[in-house]
């Protein structure tokens, strides 16, 4: 991720990237000279640098992000910002306390799709279903659960505009040779709707869906290819005397995805805009917690 960052920073107008870290040297200095940044294996002192990106390990995250924070750096954090809840609400306390900007990396946010569908939903929500399906990584920072599932359980919680749920369950699957939770699915309640969310790094391809059910129509997205179909059905006829014994009529709708840019470029653009001002700050940090609270919480029941 720290590379799809720089990328995407290189090319915007307002930012000039001044120094990559990583404490793979020579990776540092071969990604720093991307941008005409300097490649470095520590932080140098914060000073005289307007914003921070950290896409380390997750376990990197808490001290890379609290010292930041304590100098008044406003920081996008990959997600999750910490496994923890306790020192993920420490660093919001500091972001809060110094008055800087802190923003986790959801970028599903950003993502073209799911904007359209929050417009084009026209009845209440009764049930939601993600799904979120990778194939083996090769490296692991933490387990499925906040490497995946988490962006669903925000794009969940985004969609009731709600923070909170009830009647959690889950179940996990350890991989044997990493004892790491691989596959996960949870179910709760938010706002009186059903939630079923699945995840899984063992999966043979990738695979990002989400469903959403409302006595209206039914949405079916697709993140990756960022399409969108919506069904709604017409008619039900059914004959137990005759030769025909069911018959449905539903019409098939493939709205217009208004495509404004690279889900991580408008991610960016964010960023920007709680850092000059444009954007409010204090909501930002008020959305971090929630998916966070309910990754633990499954993350335990997977325990």
């Amino acid at each position: 991720m720290g590379t799809n960052h720089v990328r995407i920073l290189g090319s915007h107008p307002r930012c000039v990237v001044t120094q990559v870290i990583d404490t793979d040297l020579p990776a540092a200095r071969e990604l720093a000279g991307t941008c005409g940044a300097e490649g470095r294996s520590t932080i140098r002192s914060p000073a005289g640098v307007d914003a921070a990106i950290i896409a380390s390990s997750t376990g990197s995250h808490f001290d890379l992000a609290r010292e930041f924070l304590a100098s008044g750096i406003p920081t996008l954090v990959e997600k999750p910002v910490t496994t923890s809840i306790e020192q993920t609400r420490q660093l919001i306390d500091i972001s809060q306390a110094k008055g800087c900007p802190l923003m986790c990396g959801f970028v599903e946010r950003f993502n073209p799709v799911v904007a359209t569908s929050k417009e084009l939903i026209e009845a209440d929500i009764f049930h939601i279903r993600t799904q979120r399906q990778s194939p083996p990584p090769g490296r692991y920072s933490s387990n499925a659960i906040w490497d995946l599932l988490i962006h669903d359980l925000d794009l969940v919680l985004g969609y009731f505009q709600s923070s909170n749920y009830e009647s959690l369950s889950a179940l996990g699957y350890r991989d044997q040779e990493t004892s790491s939770v691989e596959s996960a699915e949870a179910a709760f309640e938010v706002t009186g709707a059903i939630a079923s969310t699945m995840c899984s790094r063992l999966w043979q391809r990738k695979v990002r869906t989400i469903q959403i059910a409302t006595n209206a129509e039914v949405l079916e997205l697709d993140l990756v290819q960022q399409t969108l179909t919506i069904y709604r059905n017409l008619a039900q006829e059914q004959f137990v005397a005759g030769t025909m014994t069911y018959r449905s009529a539903t019409t098939i709708d493939v709205p217009y995805v208004r495509h404004g840019g690279e889900p991580l470029a408008l991610q960016l653009q964010h960023f920007i805009d709680l850092v000059t001002g444009k954007a409010d700050p204090v909501l930002e940090r008020q959305s971090i917690i929630a998916p966070h609270a309910l990754a633990g919480a499954i993350d335990a029941l997977c325990g």
